[in-house]
């Protein structure tokens, strides 16, 4: 951005926009009088206080340049918007099932470590049992022994709570960016209304039932339209099956969605549990976890809304 028009550093598509006339390709000319190209116009709109060819330039002159200049500060400050918005709605996974495949890394992570910690505490309670029975006459050495057990159980009691304090938090950040997600996707935002569609629903058109599907199809991944065409149906009196069922899912705001996590998260805190018959069962490594979790991935995948999966292009 090292162009200047009427005094601002704009960038090239500006600098050519208030240059050139887009249909003819030659100066643009500002009216009122269409004599007035942009080098004119500054010129003469700073032109106070001198000797000029055309003084009655003047006035129209600095009009034009002011106009200018505020056209340019708004187009900046709607584009430092739109680059705000999209940093903020920006998402971790382009689909739901990513944050459950996020706790299933957690699982991964940390069953193994769950398990490590029992076989450590398993070894230091067979390790005692012996000396009870091979040193039973030995007293000093059983009540140093002792010590060296009472130490282990603590240590363990100290790593189970700090590997379940570490999978809380990790489970928790990998639920706030979901929260996020299915927030937004839920909300409804004037930015995801498609035009057409909308100029075609409020045409005063009775549209068929087929024409109904087909907007239906065509905003799956979509609520706001979803509630749109719903609401339209609703109000124009058509009786349309998916109208209703799909707005009835975009209105439920993500409920099927959240208790879909939750359900992954609580095998997750089981897995890392100080219960030990719990923490057996889901911290293995063929566990019901994997199977479960697996499940709740693959029905997420069958939502009939949900955000679309970007298309892969296929080499030909």
């Amino acid at each position: 951005m090292d162009k200047l028009v009427c005094g601002m550093v704009v960038d090239e598509d500006l600098y050519y926009k208030y240059n050139l006339d887009d249909e003819t390709g030659l100066r643009r000319k500002y009216p009122p009088g269409g004599e007035l190209t942009l080098d004119l116009v500054e010129f003469y709109s700073t032109a106070e206080g001198r000797k000029v060819l055309c003084p009655e330039y003047v006035e129209d002159a600095k009009r034009i340049a002011e106009q200018i200049r505020n056209e340019i500060k708004e187009y900046y400050a709607a584009e430092d918007s739109r680059e705000e918005k999209e940093e903020q709605t920006a998402m971790k996974h382009d689909t739901f099932d990513g944050y459950l495949r996020d706790l299933q890394e957690i699982h991964a992570k940390a069953a193994p470590e769950r398990r490590a910690l029992k076989e450590k505490m398993d070894m230091a309670q067979k390790r005692w049992e012996e000396n009870q029975r091979e040193f039973k006459n030995d007293e000093h050495f059983l009540a140093r022994e002792k010590v060296c057990y009472l130490d282990a159980q603590e240590e363990y009691k100290r790593s189970i709570s700090e590997l379940q304090r570490r999978t809380r938090e990790e489970v928790e950040a990998v639920q706030a960016e979901y929260e996020k997600h299915v927030t937004d996707f839920y909300t409804a935002n004037g930015n995801r209304l498609d035009e057409a569609a909308v100029r075609l629903l409020n045409s005063g058109i009775k549209l068929t039932e087929s024409e109904i599907d087909g907007l239906v199809e065509q905003n799956r991944s979509n609520p706001t339209m979803l509630r749109l065409i719903s609401d339209h149906c609703e109000k124009m009196e058509i009786e349309n099956r998916n109208a209703r069922v799909y707005g009835s899912l975009a209105r439920k705001g993500g409920a099927d969605e959240r208790e879909a996590f939750k359900v992954i998260a609580d095998m997750v805190e089981k897995a890392v549990s100080e219960n030990e018959v719990t923490a057996d069962i889901w911290s293995k490594s063929e566990s019901h976890f994997q199977r479960l979790s697996d499940q709740q991935i693959g029905a997420m995948g069958e939502f009939f809304v949900r955000p679309e999966t970007p298309h892969t292009q296929v080499a030909e």
